[in-house]
């Protein structure tokens, strides 16, 4: 059942890509979204849709009609940023002025200096190796904080890795 709707909406979302947003701009758009949110919790890959979804609306309607569109895609994004940034592709997060993985990343060090709390730091390190294995970023500030947990931690993996990634 979920996958069938989202299937519907990826194809009323391509379509609208292509140049024809009827799909998306119709009532069944609308009632795919509630009878997905009928289905429980939401994850991520529904989010992404149903954020898109609105973000097309928005688009495809007349300003008057389309901005309850727009910010229910932007409260959707910015939650969706909020858990992961590579969540929100990098077009929409500069059309929403939401930070980088690596803007993310690098606040969620400063916070680790902060607080001490190693999810921070955890969550630092996953975005940066993303940006850098995606080679949007080089693997300074990965090495840093890696070498911050080594300390933390003990793991000599971190240590290992970090010495890799130094020039």
């Amino acid at each position: 059942m979920k996958q069938r709707l989202l299937a519907e909406l990826d194809a009323r979302i391509a379509r609208h890509a292509a140049g024809d947003s009827s799909g998306v701009i119709d009532d069944q758009a609308l009632a795919l979204v509630t009878e997905l949110a009928a289905l429980g919790e939401p994850d991520a890959g529904s989010l992404v849709r149903v954020a898109a979804l609105h973000l097309c609306r928005y688009a495809a309607l007349p300003p008057e009609l389309g901005e309850v569109d727009l910010r229910l895609a932007q409260a959707l994004y910015i939650k969706l940023h909020l858990v992961d940034p590579r969540l929100v592709a990098p077009e929409i997060r500069e059309f929403f002025g939401l930070e980088s993985p690596q803007d993310s990343a690098l606040a969620l060090l400063r916070l680790y200096e902060r607080t001490g709390s190693l999810d921070h730091l955890d969550r630092a390190i996953s975005l940066f190796r993303q940006e850098v294995l995606e080679q949007r970023a080089d693997g300074q500030h990965l090495a840093a904080a890696l070498r911050l947990r080594h300390e933390r931690t003990g793991r000599q993996a971190d240590l290992d890795e970090a010495a890799h990634l130094a020039p």
